[in-house]
């Protein structure tokens, strides 16, 4: 028996799916061995039987998708373990997330739409050829537009944040519970990481399908970190942009908005806006969403990497800030390749610099760690550059800073 096949018979044998799937971690480390376990056991079409244990399940999905299969009873013990990491609690804002290894969090949603699209045009099959869903690219139907375009009519009719917000996890080494830092748009962080991996590994998938367990484990880089050669979740935002063009975006928002406009549940959402209106709506989804999440680096905000509370009361800055300084780490010097060890770094730079240096909290605003590629946040700039690039742009800062492309090494 190969090494991997025993690790997921221990998994199994270890978590009892009634009564103990609630200890499981929601991590991308806890979905390997689960997709091994169905692989192994030759479970047909895997991203389908995760819409049919709770997945995509809007009209759109269900029309470019097809009818996911039956759900057996009783459940097997793998699909509950899945069915759990999908719905943990009812009640939450935020479900069916799972924590990365880089440190994002993930939508499980969209990503297995856009894998299932992925597969099945890997395997030859066509979507819809009748009107109005034919104008739609499936793959970023089901990851991105439908959520992008109805959380867009939503804000103009009601005012609210059409994108964001981010969220924390209890516990970086055992997540269970995802906590949002504000009110939920239908764009959260972990839905927009999500669409991005879902597009970027259903684009991967049609050319070069692999078992999904292989895939997401090289993707995610779970235990063996970047896999030379292959893509990796810390540079989805480099990925996305590269692949996804905002005129391709927009043009792909703008035919949903089509579609949407037809649906029963979206029907009066659209009713007041005509063509113009709906084609600004389009173009600001677009934009906005790209500016957001390709334009702007990724921000770890201070609940997620562990700090300690501000020794004093903070003073606030007011925008716009006439220059803001991006830390690169000297000591510690060695490359962090985990979120985990990036996390780690940080709590200790602070550490150093409250109880040896006493200060009041760590001596910069935002680091860029060395190995790292995402932006941390370790002092609260209240507004800041952070709350720009997390906010959708709704601080109205009039500079932009763009990384993309710069390696935090350089």
């Amino acid at each position: 028996m190969c090494c991997s096949a025993a690790a997921v018979l221990l998994l199994l044998v270890v978590l009892s799916a009634r009564t103990q799937a609630a200890l499981l971690p929601h991590h991308i480390s806890s979905l390997i061995p689960i997709l091994q376990s169905l692989e192994a056991d030759g479970t047909p079409d895997i991203p389908s039987l995760v819409r049919s244990l709770g997945g995509c399940g809007t009209p759109v999905c269900h029309t470019l998708l097809g009818d996911p299969p039956p759900t057996p009873t009783p459940i097997p013990e793998p699909w509950a373990l899945l069915a759990h990491l999908l719905h943990p609690n009812a009640t939450a804002a935020e479900r069916g997330a799972l924590l990365a290894p880089d440190g994002s969090t993930v939508a499980l949603a969209p990503l297995f739409a856009g894998v299932e699209v992925g597969l099945k045009r890997a395997a030859g099959r066509s979507g819809p050829i009748d009107q109005p869903y034919a104008s739609l690219d499936a793959l970023y139907a089901v990851t991105i537009t439908e959520a992008l375009g109805t959380s867009f009519l939503v804000a103009r009719v009601n005012g609210t944040a059409a994108l964001g917000p981010d969220g924390c996890w209890d516990d970086v080494d055992n997540p269970q519970n995802f906590t949002l830092l504000g009110p939920p748009s239908l764009v959260p962080h972990a839905v927009a990481n999500g669409a991005m991996d879902g597009v970027l590994l259903g684009t991967r998938l049609a050319e070069d399908p692999i078992p999904l367990s292989v895939l997401f484990r090289r993707y995610y880089g779970v235990d063996n970190g970047i896999a030379r050669g292959w893509p990796h979740s810390s540079r989805r935002r480099r990925d996305f942009g590269a692949l996804t063009a905002v005129g391709k975006l927009e043009e792909e928002v703008a035919a949903m908005l089509r579609v949407l406009r037809g649906l029963p549940h979206t029907h009066e959402l659209l009713e007041e806006f005509g063509e113009e209106e709906e084609a600004d709506i389009a173009r600001r989804a677009a934009r906005e969403f790209m500016e957001v999440y390709v334009e702007c680096p990724a921000i770890i905000p201070r609940c997620m990497w562990g700090a300690r509370p501000y020794r004093g009361t903070p003073r606030p800055l007011s925008p716009p800030l006439g220059s803001i300084y991006i830390h690169h780490t000297f000591v510690p010097s060695a490359p962090c390749r985990s979120f985990t060890a990036c996390a780690r770094d940080m709590r200790s730079m602070q550490r150093f610099h409250q109880d040896t240096r006493g200060w009041d909290d760590i001596g910069y605003s935002e680091d860029w760690p060395h190995g790292c590629w995402s932006v941390w946040v370790l002092r609260r700039l209240d507004p800041g550059l952070h709350e720009w690039c997390s906010d959708g742009g709704q601080m109205g800062h009039q500079s932009r800073w763009s990384p993309h492309g710069l390696h935090p090494s350089q």
